[in-house]
């Protein structure tokens, strides 16, 4: 895949110059180069031969709870087992390089690898794999530990305890979520790396963002139906892309 042009840089390495807010917004293709497979990804082992509505649903977590709770669990291994990739390296770069600036990760991802790599101010808003959390949210929450490989009681109200992240069929966190359009639309600068823009409500962030004066780059190695709507369309990899803004930025 080539680099992306140095006249493209140069042009967004401008705006984040002046930006004083950025906020980078990242999906499911970002932790790709990580080996974690997305949804869509038909070639991936991880997603074929489930039923999305018996593994990874709420409905599914209320009638069968163990068996989520078994699939959620392999993801956790995957997980665990791989590491930032490059592209969480050079956001974190970002960060460093910006650090007179607000910079804000909103991640629909539920890996923890943006933290991993580097990035204090994350946004999860699709939750998290290595946090359990009451599903009657009485206040009960834990790090998810290797040991906890069966569906438990909350110690606290009796009720299930589960992972904390969305599940299919569940509404995004309110409170999480309208954070994220806060900074969403108080953006200079909003970036968006491997996201598909499928998935609402928080395809809408970058429109958003756009609707409220900042400047949005996508960044994808392929076209998305947010390519027409956005300020600059870049089409490369986040490590190719970020490591070459955050080379320029260090010789300012």
């Amino acid at each position: 895949m080539p680099s992306p042009s140095l006249e493209s840089v140069a042009r967004i390495l401008h705006e984040v110059r002046q930006a004083r807010e950025i906020v980078v917004f990242s999906g499911a293709g970002l932790s790709a180069d990580s080996g974690i497979p997305t949804f869509r990804d038909g070639s991936t082992g991880l997603w074929n031969n489930v039923d999305p509505d018996e593994v990874a649903s709420i409905e599914g977590f209320l009638r069968q709870p163990r068996v989520v709770w078994d699939w959620l669990l392999q993801l956790k291994h995957l997980v665990d087992d791989r590491s930032p990739n490059a592209g969480h390296r050079a956001i974190a770069r970002l960060e460093e390089i910006c650090a007179t600036k607000r910079l804000t990760i909103i991640t629909q991802n539920i890996d923890g690898y943006h933290a991993r790599a580097g990035n204090d101010d994350v946004l999860e808003v699709h939750g998290t794999i290595h946090r359990l959390r009451c599903h009657r949210r009485c206040g009960f929450v834990a790090v998810w530990q290797q040991d906890a490989v069966e569906p438990f009681p909350c110690p606290d109200c009796g009720g299930p305890v589960r992972p904390d992240l969305v599940l299919f069929g569940e509404a995004l966190d309110e409170e999480v979520f309208a954070a994220a359009e806060l900074r969403s639309i108080n953006a200079d600068v909003f970036f968006c790396v491997g996201t598909s823009f499928t998935v609402q409500p928080a395809a809408r962030l970058p429109l958003w963002a756009r609707s409220s004066g900042a400047t949005v780059v996508e960044v994808n190695p392929h076209p998305t139906p947010l390519s027409d709507a956005v300020d600059y369309s870049i089409r490369s990899g986040a490590s190719q892309f970020f490591s070459a803004l955050c080379a320029r930025l260090d010789h300012v």
